[in-house]
């Protein structure tokens, strides 16, 4: 559903804005409601559940196994990133939204300060998952693998959000480029 749309601005943990270019039109789509808890504690049962499998891992671990698992881990973090990107979007509140252009600017304005943002935390977040995956190839341990999953799980998020499309389109309605319809 939201394959074609490009979020713009985001309000806090309440809405998003997303435009689509083939219709020249913005939508506003409710977040749904997510707490910090529930994906502490995911992060925390996963960490759990790695030093469960590691005693079972450590007697069978090979080169092989290692490589075999890193794909099939980034496989399953691509999926579930994907999977809980759309569903963090509430598809039924979708609605055609009427901005004027002094308020289409300041939401650019806005949503280009939050790009820079999300930019800066993914050249964070990319070395550290990619650092973590080097610990589990020396050490065969499946916990830096969790956390090196974890973190790109966020990247893919954040590559789902079309940076390069939404920075162009950012800046064409700060500039006022774009008329809405």
């Amino acid at each position: 559903m939201t394959e074609k749309l490009i979020p713009l601005y985001r309000e806090r943990e309440s809405y998003t804005l997303f435009y689509e270019q083939d219709k020249n039109v913005i939508y506003k789509l409710q977040h749904r409601n997510k707490s910090f808890g529930s994906f502490f504690i995911f992060i925390l049962a996963m960490l759990w559940l790695s030093s469960m499998l590691d005693n079972f891992y450590q007697k069978y671990q090979t080169s092989s196994l290692d490589i075999t698992i890193f794909i099939f881990a980034l496989g399953i973090t691509y999926y579930v990133s994907k999977k809980f990107y759309n569903a963090y979007y509430q598809q039924e509140t979708k609605r055609e939204m009427i901005v004027d252009k002094d308020d289409m600017e300041k939401y650019a304005t806005k949503g280009l300060k939050q790009l820079k943002i999300e930019f800066y935390s993914s050249i964070v977040i990319l070395p550290i998952s990619i650092l973590f995956f080097m610990i589990f190839f020396t050490t065969s341990q499946i916990a830096p693998m969790i956390i090196g999953c974890i973190s790109l799980g966020a990247a893919f998020i954040i590559i789902f959000m079309k940076s390069l499309s939404r920075k162009r389109i950012l800046n064409q309605f700060e500039n006022r480029m774009i008329d809405i319809l």
